[in-house]
């Protein structure tokens, strides 16, 4: 099974915007988006390690 770090920032800007800072080990910042959209991009990182 592999690993991919992510780490999430919530603070007053991010809960005022209904958004989530994303930060990933190696890539750097990812930037603001929606918790959806992160949900987005956990699915296609689990799908393109499945393959």
């Amino acid at each position: 099974m592999a690993k991919v770090p992510f780490m999430l920032i919530l603070g007053e800007k991010e809960v005022a915007d209904g958004t989530v800072s994303v930060r990933r080990q190696g890539a750097g910042d990812l930037g603001a988006m929606t918790s959806e959209a992160f949900a987005k991009v956990i699915e296609d990182e689990i799908e393109a390690v499945m393959q």
